[in-house]
């Protein structure tokens, strides 16, 4: 089994105040330090086994919440405490939305009944000198925002693997180039999946997504793009392509008018993964703009690209 392990910060003072008070340090002091070590006992989900890969995430808002527990400290604070906190910011606004590294599971899990979570002992601690960034992996990995785990699938970790090792040479030197079929096939079922959405709502998501893509060295470019957009433009569309207005020449597989997402500013090119660089063509018309690109076209597609 293969996990991502979220790991987040108190949004309390208190609780930030009595972790100083009794440890001097954070979850991310504890984690950072351990990977000298090759060692942490740190939580993990009950059906864990030895053996396992966990991977150690900074959830993507730690910053935030240590920034709302911190926002106050009150006047009797002492200038240590004060010391703390700042050095504490520094590194939740550097690994806040961030994979560090990685470890083995090595012994049953146990229950804490304090905590209320089971722990095991992780070894063989790997740091990335280069941590990956979420924006780098969000298009085939969603984090799962209710539970401090998140699953991943064999084709997930092969993807996974391939990035870290673009970023770590020295790890995972076996690692496989994506298949790009498997890329686009996992893609696009992730917007038919996100298209049964409303349409505000895939509104409110893609405007949220919106980022540049990143691309994987392979044999050739493959950019990653976040499928809720892809759903959002082709819903707002309504079956009719933005360009020449006809519409979709045909029904698909999932019984959706076919239209394809175009990028208005080419993503090759630096352009945004988001709802107002996007529309929804015909394949002619989205062939048209890929080897014509008139500037005519492009105008009025950005006229619809709202």
């Amino acid at each position: 089994m293969i996990f991502i392990n979220n790991f987040n910060v108190s949004r309390e003072l208190s609780v930030i105040k009595e972790y100083f008070d009794n440890f001097g340090k954070t979850n991310i002091d504890f984690l950072l330090e351990s990977f000298d070590k090759g060692i942490i006992n740190w939580s993990v989900p009950k059906k864990a086994e030895p053996g396992d890969i966990t991977i150690f995430m900074c959830a993507k808002h730690a910053k935030d919440n240590f920034g709302m527990a911190t926002s106050h400290i009150p006047d009797n604070y002492n200038p240590e405490f004060c010391s703390f906190v700042e050095q504490q910011k520094k590194l939740y606004k550097q690994y806040s939305g961030c994979l560090l590294g990685f470890g083995i599971v090595s012994s049953i899990p146990e229950y804490d009944d304090i905590e209320k979570r089971w722990y095991s002992n992780i070894e063989q601690l790997r740091m990335f000198k280069s941590p990956i960034f979420i924006d780098d992996f969000k298009s085939f990995i969603i984090i799962n925002r209710t539970n401090s785990i998140t699953y991943l699938n064999d084709n997930q970790w092969e993807q996974l693997k391939w990035l870290i090792h673009q970023k770590n040479p020295v790890l995972f030197k076996k690692a496989s180039i994506p298949n790009a079929d498997v890329l686009n096939r996992e893609f696009n079922e992730s917007v038919n999946k996100a298209i049964s959405k409303p349409l505000e709502q895939l509104k409110k998501e893609a405007k949220k997504s919106s980022s540049h893509s990143t691309a994987s060295t392979v044999r050739t470019n493959i950019y990653h793009r976040n499928p809720i957009i892809a759903a959002y433009v082709k819903k707002r569309a309504n079956g009719y392509c933005q360009l020449c207005g006809l519409k979709a020449p045909f029904v698909d597989q999932y019984g959706e008018p076919y239209l394809e997402c175009h990028h208005i500013d080419w993503l090759s090119n630096g352009g945004m993964d988001s709802p107002d660089n996007c529309v929804a063509l015909c394949p002619n018309c989205h062939r048209k703009m890929h080897i014509i690109n008139d500037s005519n076209d492009i105008n009025t597609l950005k006229s619809k690209a709202l």
